[in-house]
C-alpha cells in the first residue's frame, strides 16, 4: 500500500508528548485505553467496550488506587447491571412496589394500536415495559436504536388492576450529539500521520505495534461507519482481530456471528411487520461468513443484489429504504502471507460466487496483511472515547459538506460500478481523515488506498468470469481539481 521510510509506524513521533496533546486538546473526552483494558471489568460482566468505557471514566479519579476503581465499578454493576439469573429477583423487588434503577440498552418502538410507546429492557428480558411520555419526550435516541443508560423502573397498576412495568425516569451514558466545528478545529493541531495515530488508538489498537501500511487497514475497517451504504469485505486468516473494532465501538452496528440468517431477520418479518437488521442499523457486519447459512438463499440472494445497488428493498409490497452498510469478515486460508487461492472468494458461501453480487461490493481489506492480534497490539495509552467516537462516525454519515467541508472524491470516468466504489471509498476516508481533493496528502492517504480496496473486488471478478471481467480498475481521474458534482447524496 503507503510506503514509509521506516517499517515502524511514525518512528518521529514522540508518543508521550503525542498523548499530552491528546489530552490538552480533547480533554474530558479522552481516556486510557490501557487502564480501561487492565480493569478488566467485561470479565464480570458482557457489555460493549464503549459502556466499559463509560464506567471507568465516572468512577476513576487521578490518584485513586486501581483496585478502589475497580471495586467502585463491580458495586455498580452488581447493584444496577444485574445477570439473567437475578432478573425474577429484580422483577419480585418492583412488584412488591420499589423503584428500581437499571443500567441497560433501553429501546422503545411505538404500539400505533394501543396508542403508546413500549420498551424492551434485555437484562429482565421484557419487551413490553411502558414508557413515560415525558422520558420518551426528553430521549427520542430510544426510538432509534435505543441507547444504553440508567432506566428507574417500578410496577404500575392498570385500571383493570393489570400490573405493568413502566420506565419513569432515563439518564442517558452514551454522548450526545458531537461539535463538528470543534473537531475540525483540534485536527489542524495534528499532522495526518499523528491524526492517523490517534484514530487508530481510539478504536482500539496500538499504533506503535503496527507498520503504517497495516495500521491505513485498520481504519479501513470504519469506512462503513463514516458513510452510508458502503459494502465491504475483509478476508483473513484466523485471529486477526477483525471483529474487535465493531464489538466495542458503536450502538449504530449489528454483529451475526455465524448460524443461520433468514429473510425475516434480515429485511422484513411479514408476521410482525418489524423492518429487518438492513433497515435499522448503520452497518450489518456478517462475522464468520465462511460458515454463514441463509434460510431461503436464493430469494436473499435476489433482495441482496437489489439492495446493495439501490439502497432499498421491497418485501410483501412494502419498500424499505436504508442507509446501512454491509460488511462481510471470513476467514481464509494463508500461504507465504498471502491467501492460498488467487480466487479467495471460494471460501464464502456459493452465494457470493456470483460476480453480480460481487461487483455491488465497494472494497476488500486485505486482512492478510494485518498480524495476529495479541495483548501488544491492544490500545496502550490515550484515544478518545468509544462512546464519543461511535456518536462522531454516525453523524459523518449524514452531515452535508456545508456542515463538514470534508467528504469530497476527485472526479472520476470510466466503468460505473468502479467509479461509484472508490468515489464512496474517497468521500469516507476523506472525511475521516480531513483531506479533499485539493490537499497535497490526498492522493497518498484517500485516492490510493481507495483504488486499491476496489481493485481486489475486480481481481474476484477476473476469477469468477475472466471473459467479462479484467483484474483491474477501469477507471481514469481528471486532475482538474475538486469537483462537487461526484459528491454522493
Amino acid at each position: 500500500m503507503i510506503e514509509k521510510e521506516s517499517m515502524v509506524i511514525f518512528s518521529r513521533i514522540d508518543p508521550e508528548k503525542l498523548d499530552r496533546k491528546i489530552v490538552e486538546i480533547f480533554g474530558d473526552l479522552t481516556i486510557d485505553k490501557k487502564l480501561v483494558r487492565e480493569l478488566r471489568i467485561r470479565e464480570s460482566r458482557s457489555i460493549p467496550g464503549f459502556v466499559e468505557e463509560w464506567l471507568v471514566s465516572r468512577f476513576y479519579t487521578a490518584g485513586k488506587e486501581v483496585n478502589q476503581v475497580y471495586q467502585d465499578i463491580t458495586e455498580f454493576m452488581y447493584k444496577h447491571l444485574p445477570n439473567k439469573t437475578e432478573k425474577e429477583l429484580i422483577k419480585k423487588q418492583i412488584l412488591d412496589g420499589d423503584n428500581v434503577v437499571l443500567l441497560d440498552k433501553f429501546t422503545v418502538r411505538i404500539d400505533l394500536g394501543k396508542g403508546l410507546g413500549l420498551v424492551t429492557i434485555p437484562s429482565l428480558d421484557e419487551s413490553n415495559g411502558y414508557i413515560d411520555d415525558s422520558v420518551l419526550e426528553a430521549h427520542p435516541n430510544l426510538l432509534s436504536g435505543g441507547q444504553w443508560g440508567a432506566g428507574r423502573l417500578r410496577k404500575r397498576v392498570e385500571k383493570n388492576n393489570r400490573n405493568v412495568l413502566e420506565l419513569v425516569e432515563f439518564n442517558p451514558m452514551q454522548s450526545g450529539r458531537v461539535n463538528l466545528d470543534k473537531i475540525i478545529e483540534a485536527r489542524q493541531h495534528f499532522t495526518t500521520d499523528e491524526w492517523i495515530y490517534l484514530l487508530v488508538r481510539t478504536i482500539g489498537y496500538e499504533p506503535s505495534a503496527y507498520t503504517f501500511s497495516e495500521c491505513l487497514n485498520l481504519l479501513l475497517r470504519v469506512l462503513p461507519m463514516v458513510h452510508k451504504n458502503i459494502n465491504m469485505m475483509e478476508l483473513a486468516p484466523k485471529g486477526t482481530g477483525k471483529s474487535f473494532l465493531y464489538n466495542n465501538l458503536s450502538r449504530y452496528t449489528w454483529i451475526n456471528s455465524g448460524g443461520g440468517l433468514s429473510q425475516a431477520q434480515l429485511f422484513r418479518n411479514q408476521t410482525t411487520r418489524e423492518v429487518g437488521l438492513l433497515g435499522k442499523n448503520d452497518l450489518l457486519i456478517l462475522d464468520e461468513g465462511q460458515s454463514i447459512t441463509f434460510r431461503g438463499a436464493d430469494d436473499i440472494h435476489a433482495q441482496f443484489k437489489g439492495y446493495l445497488e439501490a439502497g432499498f428493498y421491497s418485501i410483501g409490497g412494502h419498500q424499505v429504504t436504508s442507509e446501512c452498510g454491509l460488511m462481510i469478515l471470513a476467514n481464509i486460508d494463508i500461504y507465504n502471507n498471502k491467501p492460498k487461492r488467487d480466487d479467495y472468494i471460494y471460501y464464502l458461501p456459493d452465494m457470493f460466487h456470483d460476480s453480480a453480487l460481487i461487483d455491488r461490493f465497494h472494497g476488500i481489506i486485505p486482512g492478510w496483511e494485518i498480524p495476529r492480534f495479541s495483548t501488544a497490539h491492544a490500545a496502550q495509552g490515550i484515544g478518545v472515547k468509544s462512546d464519543i467516537f461511535g456518536e462522531y462516525l454516525h453523524q459523518l454519515r449524514s452531515v452535508s459538506t456545508y456542515t463538514f467541508p470534508f467528504g469530497h472524491s476527485p472526479h472520476l470516468d470510466g466503468d460505473m460500478r468502479d467509479k461509484r466504489a472508490v468515489e464512496r471509498l474517497c468521500m469516507a476516508l476523506s472525511k475521516l481523515l480531513m483531506l479533499n481533493p485539493v490537499d497535497k496528502e490526498y492522493n497518498t492517504y484517500i485516492y490510493q488506498p481507495a483504488c486499491e480496496l476496489r481493485e481486489r473486488v475486480c481481481t474476484q471478478l477476473a476469477a469468477i468470469n475472466p471473459t467479462e471481467f479484467q483484474p483491474r480498475l477501469r477507471i481514469n481521474r481528471s486532475y482538474a481539481g475538486l469537483d462537487h458534482r461526484t459528491a454522493l447524496s
